[in-house]
């Protein structure tokens, strides 16, 4: 075993020799001094601890990566699956898999030209990092199967993804514009999430503190008199457990169980089995039938809110997970604990000091509204204010509590005396 140097039309190469198992000499070749002795260092290391030796690395990522498909693919989640596909399709097929596993051990700084390359093609950051991520499960099974004996990606420094947007709650009053723009658009089929429907799906996410998968999965047997059991979640068409495994109760607010009553008498009264928001034929929604609501009705409706007031251009990428946030603040501004807030969202405690302390602390000293009169106000508003005074107090309501004009403020926290 030793480590041999020779020249090369590109350069000095560095040469490891070893005996394997049963007594066969391998070898494996690096372009510097430091990587040679370092994989020699380890084949000493393992021969002394008596551990399996690595095998030639012939085989190419392509390769490895049909027997990863095959081998543990399957044991992963499905959405986890579909991601790494997606991932390697997009990033790594037919641009970077011919490299053989021996390549990459002997030269690292081929992930680097991966990642120069993704960079060239204005690949973002978060999406790098992702197929980082994929190619080291892969290497890291490699490394396990014994084809390599290190895995070059672990080490590597990984381009740093774009910081977590800040959570900015959706006011009561713009959640009641999302749900007046949606439940005006005309359909044809009044018996799927349509319509009255669609605002439906927004009050659950935003006042019932839902997020839409488990929103998707809910029954009308889940809907008590005062609270929401939510203890599972649609997924990729079939029913599984929500993220919080043991599920959990949330409170039902009175604006809330009012337009779920609506929507069950609209519905002509379905049994307890039944689902809330029932797909085609009565299942429940595949994945790319969400997709497809959030590209053609849920997208649509904000753009509208958007070109009709330039304060409001970020509603443009704003998602339906992010009504969520409201949940939270409503019931913050009410004055509830965080801890049993954080539990009715289905957050571990730490997730809502990380995330809603801004909430907090935005929200120190302002008066305390109950949830159902946050609501109520809104729709008031709503209904009976000028378009144009409308559009003035949902920007109004996007900013910190305290700098939120005279007029808003009067308009969803005075007592209704002051109105």
């Amino acid at each position: 075993m030793s480590v041999q140097s020779y020249p090369t039309t590109d350069g000095q190469r560095y040469r490891v020799r070893w005996r394997d198992g049963v007594g066969r000499m391998r070898s494996r070749t690096f372009t510097s001094r430091a990587q040679a002795r370092a994989f020699d260092i380890d084949i000493k290391a393992r021969k002394l601890r008596g551990e399996p030796l690595p095998k030639p690395g012939r085989q190419t990522l392509a390769g490895a990566w049909a027997e990863y498909e095959r081998q543990i693919a399957p044991r992963l989640a499905e959405a986890t699956r579909r991601s790494y596909r997606a991932q390697w399709n997009a990033h790594i097929r037919d641009r970077f898999d011919h490299h053989t596993l021996a390549a990459l051990s002997a030269e690292p700084q081929l992930v680097d030209e991966l990642v120069e390359d993704m960079e060239a093609r204005g690949v973002g950051r978060a999406s790098q990092r992702k197929t980082l991520i994929v190619l080291s499960a892969l290497l890291t099974q490699c490394v396990r199967w014994q084809k390599m004996a290190t895995n070059p990606v672990r080490g590597m420094v990984k381009p740093t993804a774009a910081p977590r947007r800040k959570a900015r709650p959706f006011p009561p009053l713009l959640i009641e514009r999302i749900r007046q723009e949606l439940a005006a658009r005309a359909t044809k089929d009044q018996t799927s999430v349509r319509g009255s429907g669609d605002a439906l799906l927004v009050s659950l996410l935003a006042y019932g503190g839902l997020r839409p998968q488990e929103a998707l999965a809910l029954r009308w047997a889940d809907i008590g008199k005062r609270t929401i059991t939510v203890d599972k979640a649609a997924s990729f068409g079939e029913e599984k457990a929500t993220k919080t495994e043991s599920g959990r109760s949330v409170p039902l607010c009175a604006p809330l169980a009012d337009d779920l009553a609506a929507w069950r008498r609209a519905n002509g009264g379905p049994h307890d089995p039944a689902l809330v928001f029932p797909g085609p034929s009565g299942a429940l929604w595949s994945h790319s039938a969400f997709n497809n609501w959030r590209s053609r009705v849920w997208r649509p409706a904000l753009v509208r809110l958007a070109a009709a007031d330039p304060n409001l251009g970020q509603l443009v990428t704003a998602r339906p997970y992010d009504c969520r946030h409201s949940f939270v603040s409503l019931h913050l501004r009410a004055s509830e604990n965080p801890i049993e807030v954080a539990e009715w969202a289905g957050h571990a405690p730490d997730v809502m000091w990380r995330h809603y302390a801004h909430v907090v602390k935005e929200l120190r000293g302002e008066p305390v509204v109950p949830v159902d009169r946050q609501i109520l106000f809104a729709r008031e508003v709503i209904g009976s204010r000028p378009d144009e005074e409308v559009r003035a107090l949902v920007v109004e309501g996007l900013k910190p509590p305290s700098e939120a004009s005279e007029a808003f403020r009067r308009a969803l926290f005075a007592p209704r005396s002051a109105q």
